[in-house]
């Protein structure tokens, strides 16, 4: 019955303390079974999130933008998953930033920006809440460090 045991306590009842093993004992404290109470609610905070949490998220961020605007209805449910486990709102606005500037890069790194890539990088911009002029003047920044790098002005095709 010690599954059953932890199983019920796990929903919110309290087993018989006589008939639970010790087993049971050791699977509530490594599974934190025994810290809030029963009914008692446990917001996550950014302490609760891990860094495999935290790397997966990463990922996801660089696919949604690096696909938009086909992955355009993915970001809504990458930025609750951000909520939902508790990420510092700082924490994601900061990445969310720096893979923006990190898409405006790859959009100059051939020396071509393409009428897509103005439009992929326009509407990251706008989902992610960048001030367009924030926006362009990282641009202005991004265009001019590339043209210095290549010697080469970028051009549009």
């Amino acid at each position: 019955m010690g599954f059953f045991d932890t199983l019920r306590r796990a929903l919110g009842g309290v087993p018989d303390a006589e008939t639970e093993a010790p087993a049971d004992r050791r699977i509530n404290a490594a599974w934190g079974l025994d810290e809030p109470a029963a009914g008692e609610a446990h917001a996550p905070h950014p302490a609760d999130s891990s860094a495999y949490d935290r790397l997966q998220w990463e990922k996801k961020l660089k696919r949604v933008l690096d696909e938009l605007p086909g992955s355009r209805p993915e970001w809504d449910v990458l930025t609750t998953e951000a909520r939902a486990l508790g990420f510092d709102p700082d924490w994601v606005a900061q990445r969310q930033v720096e893979e923006f500037l990190l898409l405006v890069r790859r959009a100059v790194s051939d020396r071509v920006i393409t009428e897509e890539e103005h439009r992929t990088i326009d509407l990251a911009r706008a989902l992610i809440g960048i001030p367009e002029n924030e926006a362009e003047a990282a641009l202005h920044a991004i265009l001019a460090e590339a043209e210095s790098f290549f010697d080469k002005p970028v051009q549009e095709p």
